[in-house]
C-alpha cells in the first residue's frame, strides 16, 4: 500500500490569513505550520484525487450537508436542561415542555423529509455529491485498496440512500435479507465482486459503507433486532397525528406558522405560570410514546431510551474508531460540529495515529476558532475556509471534486 507523505500535503496546505477577492481561490488553514499561500481549486482537487487513489476513504458528515431541505438542530439540548431545571419541582409542566421541544424538532428537522421518502427523491446538491463521490471511487486503480470508501454519518434522514439509489451506486447500509432486511455491524465486513461477461475475470463494484450513528427513520425494532420499515414516510404522519394536543392554547405554540420560535412559546408559558393538568399530560404522552418508537437518538444528554439502539451506537463508533486507525486513512468532515462528545473523543484519539489526515470543512470563518481550539494538539488536521463565500455542499462538492 503507497503511503501518503504528509510533508508534501503539508507544503501545499500551509497557513493561509490573507483576504482574497477572487472567489476562484480557497482558503486553507493550518496551524503551526509555515508560511501564508493561496491555491487555486484545481491544486486542491489534485490532492484529494490523490488521497482518494492511496488512501483508507472516510467521510463524517452531519446536519450542515441537508440544510437547505431541514432545520439543523439548533439549541434543543440546551432548552431540554434549561427546562428540566426551571421545571424541576413541577412534573407535569416539565414533561408538557419537553415533548413540546422534541415537538419542534421533529416538526422542522424530520417531518419535512415525508415528501422526499413518498417521492423516492432526494435533493439535487446531494445527488451531484454522491455522483461525484462514486465517479472518484471507481477511478481507484491501487490493487491493494479496496473500491470502497465510508460515509459516517449522525443524520436520521434518508437523503443518502435516495441519491444512492437514483444514481444507481451500490452500497452498503448494514442490512441483510429481501422479506425482513435485518441490520448487523458484521455486514459491512462483506466484499461484492462481479465477473465480467464471457470471462473469468473478476471486478469488485465500487461500494460506499453508510453508517447511521444516531439510527435512521427507516430503522424499526422487531424481536431485539433492527429491521428495516418498509413505510418510514406512513410513521411520520402517525407521530404528526398525535401531534394535534400541542395545538392547545396552553402551549402557546402555532404549528401553523413556518415563523413559530420555540424558544418564545418556552419562556411564555414559563412567564405564564401556566399549569398543565394531568389529562392533558397524558395526550402529550401519547406523542412521546409515538416519537419514541422512531430509532433515532436524540441529541441530548439523555441519549438512549433502550439497550438495543445503544449497543448499535457503540457498535458503529467501534468501525468508526477502527477506520480511522488503519494505516494512511483520510477522514473529511463536512457539516458536523463535534457536540456528540464520543466521536470527538475517539476523533482525536484517532489523530495519534501518524498517518492518518483529517479535513475539517468550515461552513464560515467564524467557526474557524472553535475547530482550532478543539484540535489544538494536532498537526494532522487541516481546516479548509474562504474568506468571501460560506462551504454550503454545493462549494464542498466543488472543492473536492472541481467543476
Amino acid at each position: 500500500m503507497e503511503v501518503v507523505d504528509q510533508s508534501e500535503v503539508i507544503e501545499l496546505f500551509d497557513v493561509v490569513e490573507e483576504t482574497v477577492e477572487d472567489e476562484g481561490i480557497v482558503q486553507i488553514y493550518c496551524e503551526g505550520f509555515r508560511g501564508i499561500q493561496t491555491y487555486e481549486k484545481e491544486d486542491i482537487n489534485k490532492v484529494i484525487k490523490n488521497l482518494f487513489e492511496s488512501c483508507n476513504v472516510n467521510f463524517l458528515i452531519g446536519s450542515g450537508y441537508c440544510y437547505e431541505r431541514l432545520r439543523t438542530l439548533g439549541n434543543l439540548e440546551t432548552l431540554i436542561e434549561q427546562n428540566a431545571l426551571t421545571n424541576k419541582d413541577n412534573d407535569n409542566n416539565r414533561i408538557a415542555i419537553e415533548s413540546l421541544i422534541l415537538y419542534d424538532f421533529f416538526r422542522n428537522s424530520i417531518y419535512p423529509h415525508k415528501e422526499d421518502i413518498e417521492s423516492k427523491c432526494s435533493f439535487e446538491n446531494s445527488n451531484i455529491f454522491i455522483l461525484k463521490l462514486a465517479a472518484l471511487l471507481s477511478n481507484r486503480n491501487d490493487k491493494n485498496l479496496l473500491k470502497r470508501i465510508n460515509l459516517f454519518t449522525t443524520n436520521y434522514d434518508m437523503f443518502f440512500e435516495l441519491s444512492l439509489e437514483k444514481n444507481k451506486i451500490y452500497y452498503n447500509d448494514g442490512f441483510a435479507g429481501r422479506l425482513v432486511p435485518t441490520f448487523s455491524t458484521q455486514n459491512y465486513n462483506k466484499i461484492v465482486k462481479q465477473i465480467v461477461q464471457n470471462t473469468e475475470r473478476e471486478s469488485q463494484i465500487p461500494t460506499v459503507n453508510l453508517f447511521k450513528l444516531h439510527g435512521s427513520l427507516s430503522w424499526s425494532k422487531e424481536c431485539d433486532e433492527i429491521v428495516y420499515k418498509t413505510d418510514p414516510a406512513n410513521y411520520l404522519s402517525v407521530i404528526e397525528e398525535c401531534a394535534m394536543v400541542f395545538e392547545n392554547s396552553d402551549f402557546k405554540y402555532d404549528k401553523s406558522s413556518a415563523t413559530t420560535s420555540i424558544n418564545e412559546s418556552v419562556d411564555l408559558i414559563n412567564m405564564l405560570g401556566t399549569e398543565f393538568s394531568g389529562e392533558l399530560v397524558e395526550q402529550v404522552n401519547k406523542f412521546t410514546e409515538a416519537y419514541q418508537k422512531l430509532h433515532i437518538i436524540n441529541p441530548t444528554k439523555k441519549k438512549f431510551e433502550e439497550t438495543l439502539l445503544a449497543n448499535v451506537y457503540y457498535d458503529l463508533l467501534r468501525m468508526y474508531s477502527n477506520e480511522l486507525e488503519k494505516n494512511t486513512s483520510v477522514l473529511f468532515v463536512f457539516g458536523f460540529s463535534f457536540k456528540d462528545e464520543h466521536i470527538y473523543s475517539i476523533t482525536k484519539r484517532a489523530l495519534a495515529n501518524p498517518s492518518m489526515i483529517m479535513y475539517i470543512f468550515i461552513y464560515n470563518e467564524r467557526s474557524l476558532r472553535d475547530f482550532k481550539e478543539m484540535f489544538k494538539d494536532h498537526y494532522n488536521v487541516f481546516y479548509i475556509y474562504c474568506q468571501n463565500k460560506n462551504i454550503d455542499l454545493n462549494e464542498f462538492t466543488s472543492i473536492l471534486f472541481g467543476g
